[in-house]
């Protein structure tokens, strides 16, 4: 025999296979065997759990009867609402991959040991009813700890390539489950598929090991690692209460699961009426319930983007309510097995296929941030809340009213009535933030308008044919998160865009699209003069050219130009980063050592600096650790455009050992937009080693500059750490502070700031404004009565501390019209502010006007009488005592200012008593001696000399 033939044809065989995968899924080398781990790993889990559900619901409709199931929902309901509580603080304790092994030796044996019950009759009606609503948790649990686990796997531009593929194991695994089902139920009994199911969850144990030890444990840091979602926080019901976008959101959730729940209550009845054996019913639910999936598959294939894609998203939100409100006429009318399937198969079928679609598109204006933050909620909470809603109802109308099965067909119509309300208003809503977007993003007022449009798809394709530059790379960047069939030809039209960042942007929507093929354009598009499309060439040949990536790469990276080779370069470390069998075939690391190699041999400076430049962003973006010393080089380069592209590739590689340095730059203006940038790709991590800078002594001109550095980086701790900073007795850090938290309101407008901690921030602002109305009419007062003949050094000295008092008054009133625009919308607070720094006196009355007409009373009340008081001339003992404004003496004065947090008018103020020299203000000044600030600790030696001399 002839085995070295065997061998070829394997070897052929393998790359048949290989080239097959990369054509259809776009796999690649490094990722096979994480992607079918990954899709095993989900088929495995779907299946067990279209096993245990038929399993389930056979089992409790023959022993209960359908009438127990409303009361099981609420059951249910209030369980998982309960454990998603406990679970979510496990979370944030225990490492997730201890949790998911866990979870699933525990489901394992929880399976066996609920099979040997049910086998040998032991409390049968407690076990099945606790097997019900562990099924219910298992099932939400399984799939959330699955897709957390392929977020941290997977990269982002991993994810969307290969999340398709991955999902065809869950739809497979939920057509053989059922089937599976439908064939052992009547041989084996149904009790015992649960030793069934028990078996085939058990090798997700060992997946789930190798897949974590494989590329998650010790490959990563703090800061490289994938986002975790650490429970359930950051307020996501105050994010979807304060949005309409996303209350309406919930409400299509929470309506539709109340519907299914009816549905699913009708199918039971229906279905346990006409069969009434149990090994027989549970055959029957698994073998429809493959048959849901199967429908569901080909719709999302065969259907989904053409129906989206014609009638607009709009359209498609009424498909699914549509078709269950047919099958509820249906059963209404003529309640048969028949019906029971088709209301059952509509929902089964439509709501993972189109529906999803519709959602996920209209959720485009949403930032993908706040989408995970509240999906979570909604998921659990939402979906729990609505579950038990739907038990409330079938007990009140099944058990308290004694409706037939078919009359709850009148319930149903009547939720739908709310889900089709919920459909129009959302749709409604997403047209009024995308025109707001358009807006904002509009140049000037003489752009044309975007007309809204029955479709939002045709409105976004509108805005790519027609609209100015900005509006169009706003629509680009969306569309990047749900990439639509119908977007695919006006993208295409721009490739012959004149703006190079809109080509871009275009290639990098392209390269997600994989039912066209652009190659011949796209490769012209390697000498396209603009450095950025050259490199997203290279990225979209790469995804699309699977068979002739290799040569590619081998032609390009070797060009004689060096800026096509420098592109090439950049998009092969862009891919490969994460990908370490990747590398290795690109041989990633030889090719950078040889071309620094190459570059002292460089007879053009110029040339060899823009190659220098490649390098440390190739370096940083391919996470090439063993020459991070060319990045550290870089950062120590005496040419300023070296150091520049340093930072930024430190800020790409995300390194802890770049930190350090990195935090040195912060003072250096020049490089400062840069090193902020920088530091805000380590991610909401980074706050703790920025609020140590904060805390260290003496290093102001690193901690003024952090508060800018955190309004990059959209978290809720951001939002926490700048609430924090505001309490510093810096001046300028509690400016930029407030600054940052305006900063961060615009750029993410998901992130909660609580109103309550807004409001009392504001009122410290008050009692500041009050405190120096008090002072300053002291001071004026003393200022009058001082004796020209006095020291001239006291007069210059009051003088000083009035000045910087006048300061703090008018700081203390811009931070609090900061503050306001917290709590209100900025637009208009900033309007009012606008108009009160008006030199006018009318403006700025119209201004308190204004805002006494939008502020809520409790501030209206403090803040209106202030803002007037600062209108006038001058500021009489009556005016402060109508405001309650006690009026101190001097030294009581000097002692208010001392214990404030404004160092600067410490330090005037032990100025002035230094001039002064009053033996009365010798123990007030002893007490600031030996404060933590070494200047104020100096002024006051200073001043205790003086008194004491």
């Amino acid at each position: 025999m002839d085995y070295s033939q065997i061998s070829w044809n394997n070897d052929t065989f393998n790359k048949a296979i290989k080239f097959l995968l990369a054509k259809t899924f776009d796999l690649r080398e490094g990722e096979y065997k994480r992607a079918f781990l990954m899709q095993l790993n989900i088929f495995l889990i779907i299946t067990t759990l279209l096993v245990i559900k038929p399993t389930v619901n056979g089992l409790f409709i023959s022993q209960f009867g359908v009438e127990s199931m409303p009361l099981a929902f609420v059951i249910v309901a209030i369980c998982a609402t309960g454990f998603s509580v406990f679970y979510s603080k496990k979370l944030i304790a225990i490492p997730l991959h201890l949790l998911i092994r866990r979870t699933l030796i525990v489901s394992v044996a929880t399976l066996i040991s609920f099979g040997i019950l049910l086998s040998f009759n032991i409390l049968t009606n407690w076990v099945i009813y606790l097997l019900y609503i562990w099924v219910a948790i298992f099932a939400v649990l399984s799939a959330s700890q699955f897709w957390i686990l392929a977020n941290m796997v997977f990269n982002s531009r991993e994810a969307k390539r290969l999340f398709g593929f991955i999902g065809a194991g869950a739809i497979a695994g939920g057509i053989f489950g059922g089937y599976l089902t439908s064939l052992l139920a009547s041989s084996i009994g149904t009790e015992n598929l649960l030793f069934v199911s028990a078996f085939i969850l058990f090798f997700c144990i060992p997946i789930t090991q190798t897949i974590w030890r494989e590329n998650i444990s010790g490959k990563q840091s703090v800061f490289t690692s994938r986002s975790l979602p650490k429970g359930i926080n950051d307020n996501p019901f105050q994010l979807i209460r304060k949005s309409k976008h996303l209350t309406y959101l919930a409400g299509i959730v929470g309506v539709s699961v109340i519907v299914a729940k009816l549905v699913d209550y009708q199918f039971n009845a229906i279905a346990s009426h006409k069969i009434t054996n149990p090994d027989e019913l549970t055959a029957f639910f698994g073998f429809w319930f493959s048959n849901f999936n199967v429908l569901s598959l080909v719709i999302q294939l065969f259907l989904t983007r053409r129906v989206v894609g014609v009638f607009g998203v709009g359209t498609s939100l009424f498909v699914l309510p549509a078709a269950i409100f047919s099958g509820a006429v249906l059963i209404l009318f003529a309640p048969s097995l028949f019906a029971a399937i088709f209301i059952k198969m509509a929902d089964g079928s439509l709501k993972q296929s189109i529906n999803k679609s519709s959602v996920e598109l209209l959720a485009l204006p949403i930032p993908l941030e706040i989408k995970n933050k509240t999906k979570t909620f909604i998921d659990v909470f939402v979906d729990s809340v609505a579950t038990g809603i739907g038990g409330l109802i079938l007990i009140l109308v099944v058990n308290a009213f004694q409706l037939s099965t078919n009359l709850i067909s009148l319930i149903i119509l009547l939720v739908l009535s709310a889900w089709f309300y919920f459909a129009m208003q959302v749709r409604k809503e997403y047209i009024h933030s995308f025109q707001l977007k358009i807006k904002s993003t509009e140049k000037s007022t003489s752009n044309k308008t975007i007309k809204n449009s029955d479709s939002i798809l045709n409105g976004l394709i509108t805005v790519l044919q027609k609209g100015n530059d900005k509006q169009i790379l706003w629509v680009l960047q969306k569309s990047l998160e749900n990439p639509n069939d119908k977007l695919f030809t006006p993208i295409v039209k721009l490739l012959l865009h004149h703006n190079g960042s809109i080509r871009a942007e275009a290639l990098r929507n392209l390269y997600f699209y994989r039912n066209s093929s652009l190659i011949p354009q796209i490769s012209g598009m390697i000498n396209d003069p603009d450095q950025e499309v050259k490199i997203r060439a290279f990225e979209y040949l790469m995804a699309h050219d699977p068979e002739n990536r290799i040569s590619i790469m081998n032609k390009y990276l070797n060009d004689d130009n060096y800026k096509i080779s420098g592109a090439a370069l950049l998009s092969l470390a862009s891919e490969v980063r994460d990908n370490p069998e990747l590398k290795k075939q690109y041989e990633l690391r030889r090719i950078i050592a040889l071309k620094i190699n190459q570059l002292a041999a460089e007879p053009h400076p110029e040339i060899a600096h823009e190659i220098t430049k490649i390098l440390l962003i190739a370096i940083g973006k391919g996470n090439i650790v063993s020459y991070f010393s060319f990045i550290e080089n870089g950062l120590q380069n005496s040419h300023p455009d070296l150091v520049k592209t340093a930072i930024v590739a430190a800020g790409y590689s995300m390194s802890p050992e770049f930190i350090d340095r990195l935090i040195q730059f912060i003072p250096d203006k020049h490089h400062f937009n840069d090193t902020s940038a920088a530091l805000a790709r380590y991610g909401v991590e980074i706050l703790t080693i920025l609020q140590t800078q904060v805390e260290l002594p003496n290093n102001l001109s690193i901690s003024r500059k952090i508060p800018s550095i955190v309004a990059n980086i959209d978290s809720q701790k951001s939002v926490e750490f700048l609430f924090k900073l505001m309490d510093s007795e810096d001046f300028q850090i509690r400016q930029e502070a407030l600054v940052s938290l305006n900063t961060l309101k615009i750029k993410f407008p998901f992130l909660h700031f609580d109103r309550k901690l807004v409001i009392d921030t504001i009122f410290e602002e008050v009692n500041t404004i009050q405190d120096t109305l008090s002072i300053l009419y002291l001071q004026s007062k003393l200022e009058q009565v001082v004796p020209t003949a006095v020291n001239e050094e006291i007069i210059e000295a009051r003088k000083s501390l009035i000045i910087l008092l006048e300061r703090r008054l008018d700081g203390a009133l811009n931070r609090i019209f900061s503050l306001l625009e917290l709590k209100y919308p900025p637009e208009e607070i900033s309007s009012a502010h606008k108009s009160f720094q008006s030199t006018k006196l009318d403006i700025r009355i119209s201004s308190i006007e204004y805002l006494e007409n939008i502020l809520d009373s409790r501030l209206k009340k403090v803040l209106i009488p202030l803002f007037e008081t600062t209108t006038l001339e001058t500021i009489s003992k009556e005016t402060l005592k109508n405001l309650n404004i006690h009026i101190p003496d001097e030294i009581e004065c000097y002692q208010m200012l001392l214990n404030g947090n404004d160092i600067k008018i410490k330090l005037a103020v032990l100025y002035l008593i230094t001039q002064i020299r009053g033996i009365q203000y010798l123990q007030l000044v002893q007490n600031y001696v030996n404060n933590p600030n070494q200047k104020v600790s100096d002024f006051a030696k200073k001043a205790v000399q003086a008194l004491t001399a």
